[in-house]
């Protein structure tokens, strides 16, 4: 229920940004590397992962790209979807993590229900057009972002772009 929440939000922020009086620019991505990191953050012996096909791309392209966007001297509206080089499922890319950080957790593919987990794991997350590419590669991103395990502390919830500060937490 959440994933579908999510997408109606972010569908919803783009409305209000593209019929604004203001005139503004919108740039959609596909999913980032950083996701696989996410999910061995949650920590215990089993990683459940979403089965989701996607072509993601690494945080770093995509801050790049909304820096350009940025010092545009107009808006562009909706700009042409941002994809990384390859398609890859979540539960490959998790493993794959693993093994570069020398980890041994068993990875469970979880199928979302409903209709959003049958898109998610049909494609539903790939580009739906021609567009720019990112070049870091999931190999080169591991080898110089991806080794670095999260906090010890846990979770660290700040680049979820859908997470909020919870007020009963220090």
């Amino acid at each position: 229920m959440w994933t579908w929440v999510y997408y109606l939000g972010k569908r919803r922020q783009e409305e209000l940004v593209l019929s604004g009086r203001v005139p503004g620019s919108v740039l959609r991505t596909t999913q980032f590397y950083e996701f696989a990191a996410q999910m061995l953050a949650r920590g215990g012996p089993f990683v459940f992962v979403p089965q989701q096909l996607s072509q993601p791309i690494a945080a770093r392209e995509v801050a790049e790209a909304l820096v350009e966007l940025a010092r545009r001297s107009t808006p562009i509206g909706l700009a042409p979807e941002l994809a990384g080089p390859g398609r890859h499922t979540m539960p490959d890319l998790v493993r794959r993590l693993l093994r570069a950080r020398g980890e041994h957790r068993l990875v469970i593919p979880v199928r979302l229900p409903g209709p959003v987990g049958k898109a998610m794991a049909g494609g539903g997350l790939l580009p739906t057009e021609p567009g720019p590419r990112g070049k870091i590669t999931f190999a080169e991103w591991v080898a110089t972002d991806g080794k670095t395990p999260a906090p010890a502390h846990g979770r660290d919830r700040s680049a979820e772009p859908h997470s909020t500060p919870r007020r009963d937490r220090p």
